[in-house]
């Protein structure tokens, strides 16, 4: 006879131990439960860096903090990410269409779809693909539309790949833009964040931009701009600047005046994990941002290199609780 705590992992509300005789029962009823109450899936196409805690080094254990499997489409492989002087980088668009067919075969599900970082127009069109074949009516879709930052895109931008990743935005659930890119998605001038004269035209046009972008999908879509930063020297926050069906919603968290690899990553993550799981986009933008303030409190201790990242690992733990995993 052995002793299963079904409370633990099965049964929330109740608080027993219920004996099973092996002898008794087969292995399907022994682990019946465990098809009722399946682990949530997220299929996560992002690239794999080595170093500067980014990507799919992000998205993996954040995910599996919240109960969440991450099922990871590595668009690239990099020693590191693009800020170290050195990287080597190992293209994976060739084997994109591999994915499709491999995990269509196998019969794949996914409770969730979160696209990042992407290399150029080509990659695009192949994830527009796998959405096609593997969005389910229940299937949420966020996309981190990953071109530009501070006013200025990327050295990788180009005009297709802004083409492509309005096209991309418009089938998504939530999005994730900085205030650059949202700019870039609604044919704003990057130069506007340069006319903004105070903290409040700046999230005026953040608000502005957010609704925007809204009302050009053809389905309810939450808009989150991440990272607005106002640097009032008495008081310097940081804003996530959130359009949802309920509003236009402002979140406020410390500001620090440096930059760090991966926490747009990290941010994203946090919401794929927490939407997916069922909390509403305002409650997961406060825990995305509470995680990520203590983070980089932590790591602004160390003097750490701003390409080496957060160190986010070490509150995993809080982020479990806050999330009720």
């Amino acid at each position: 006879m052995i002793f299963c705590r079904l409370d633990l992992y099965f049964f929330p509300i109740l608080d027993i131990y219920t004996p099973i005789d092996r002898t008794i029962l087969g292995y399907k009823e022994l682990f019946s439960p465990i098809r009722r109450f399946s682990m949530k899936k997220a299929a996560v196409i992002h690239d794999l860096s080595g170093f500067g805690k980014c990507s799919l080094t992000a998205a993996i254990p954040v995910l599996s903090a919240l109960g969440v499997q991450c099922c990871p489409v590595a668009t690239a492989v990099l020693t590191g990410q693009t800020g170290y002087p050195c990287y080597h980088c190992t293209d994976l668009t060739a084997m994109l269409p591999d994915y499709i067919d491999a995990w269509g075969k196998n019969n794949a599900h996914f409770d969730a779809i979160y696209s990042g970082f992407l290399t150029g127009a080509k990659q695009i069109s192949q994830v527009l693909d796998f959405i096609r074949y593997f969005r389910e009516e229940h299937t949420l879709l966020l996309v981190d539309p990953v071109m530009g930052d501070d006013g200025n895109a990327y050295p990788f931008f180009t005009p297709g790949l802004l083409n492509g990743m309005k096209e991309l935005t418009l089938k998504a659930d939530v999005i994730t833009p900085n205030l650059t890119e949202a700019c870039l998605l609604a044919d704003i001038p990057e130069n506007a964040l340069l006319h903004c004269r105070t903290n409040t035209d700046l999230l005026k046009l953040a608000e502005d931009v957010a609704l925007r972008l809204q009302k050009k999908a053809s389905h309810p879509q939450d808009v989150v701009i991440t990272g607005v930063k106002c640097r009032d020297e008495k008081h310097p926050v940081i804003y996530n600047i959130a359009a949802t069906a309920n509003g236009i919603y402002r979140h406020e968290s410390p500001f620090f005046d440096r930059s760090f690899s991966g926490t747009g990553d990290l941010f994203a993550s946090v919401l794929c994990g927490c939407c997916t799981k069922g909390i509403c986009t305002e409650d997961a933008i406060l825990l995305a941002g509470k995680f990520l303030s203590h983070s980089i409190g932590d790591t602004m201790k160390e003097n750490t290199p701003g390409r080496d990242g957060v160190n986010f690992e070490k509150f995993l733990i809080d982020l479990i609780a806050d999330s009720n995993v």
